[in-house]
């Protein structure tokens, strides 16, 4: 079993390559990481620093995960970041401006080119990329579909993947998908908002637990009974045919009813149309009472359940990490 970073490093035989540079044990967990040049025909490649050593570098790591509990099955973790030399520690954080004067910083000619140049994205197998497990009864790798791997094709499939994301046709797919998440983005949160909006404003509804001025949560995840309706004061309700309804929602309502028989009207003859409304009779009177009442219960109920959706997709829509492809 690997049990320590030094048994991890002997099994995966990087010590003998000299592509992977400043091999170091990882301290909380059974592996190592390693720095890997970017191709010299590359713009990246060709990012040095004054004295001439890679100022970028792709940073690989490789960590077997001890067994559960009465299992001989390793999960192995691997990922592949982009580096830059001059931030201490591992390569997280976005500077690719080096402070003035660090010995580690690109050269004035390579800041040009990093400035320019596209940077590749973060892989980790645990999100991005099937995932590799160690049969330790065996002493051996297996790939998702139980083919035997070495550590070194693993550490070098993940470093082509990492740079398959500076290729072009991904880069141009990478942005589609990035222009849809926001536009899903937006329209899940700015639709929901927008009903919200209406409902409180334009109709006698509340929402339960939340008073008016306090800050409202935005990741709730609404349902129906976190809505309720309120009374307007004694001698402020309106009227329309014996129908009371709030002063709030009247207009609303009246709005509603003119849209649907204006749509009735230029989608429907006229003739017809115009003989039922000169022809008035108690029918149609009840006709224009039931779609006023309709409008004042059915419009509320469908702003609900539009909130109620929606919300259930807001945290979905606010994905801050998202699978690679490559």
């Amino acid at each position: 079993m690997l049990r320590t970073p030094a048994e991890v490093i002997a099994r995966a035989s990087v010590l003998t390559r000299p592509e992977y540079e400043d091999v170091s044990p990882i301290t909380d967990a059974p592996g190592f990481y390693a720095f890997r040049r970017y191709p010299p025909d590359t713009p990246l490649g060709s990012v040095i620093t004054t004295d001439g050593r890679p100022a970028v570098r792709c940073y690989l790591a490789f960590i077997v995960l001890l067994p559960e509990a009465g299992s001989n099955i390793s999960s192995v973790v691997m990922k592949a970041w982009y580096a830059r030399r001059w931030i201490d520690g591992l390569p997280f954080g976005r500077a690719d401006t080096p402070p003035p004067g660090h010995p580690d910083g690109p050269n004035p000619a390579s800041s040009i080119i990093l400035a320019r140049t596209p940077k590749p994205l973060n892989l980790d197998s645990e999100e991005d990329l099937p995932g590799y497990i160690y049969d330790n009864t065996e002493n051996r790798f297996f790939d998702e579909h139980g083919n035997e791997v070495t550590p070194l094709g693993m550490l070098e499939e993940m470093y082509q993947k990492h740079l398959r994301t500076l290729g072009t046709a991904f880069r141009v797919g990478w942005g589609m998908g990035t222009i849809a998440h926001k536009l899903r983005h937006h329209a899940v949160w700015k639709s929901q908002d927008g009903a919200m909006w209406i409902l409180l404003t334009c109709y006698d509804v509340e929402v339960i637990e939340e008073k008016k001025g306090t800050l409202r949560n935005p990741l709730r995840l609404y349902k129906p009974r976190d809505f309720q309706r309120i009374s307007d004061p004694k001698g402020e309700r309106s009227h329309f045919f014996g129908f009371q309804t709030s002063r709030r929602s009247f207009v609303m309502n009246l709005a509603w009813v003119a849209a649907v028989y204006l749509l009735l009207y230029f989608k429907f003859p006229h003739t017809e149309f115009l003989r039922v409304i000169y022809h008035n009779t108690a029918l149609s009177t009840a006709a224009l009472v039931f779609a006023f009442l309709l409008a004042d219960t059915v419009v509320p109920w469908l702003l609900i359940m539009t909130i109620c959706g929606l919300s259930r997709r807001r945290d979905r829509s606010l994905v801050f990490t998202r699978k690679v492809r490559v």
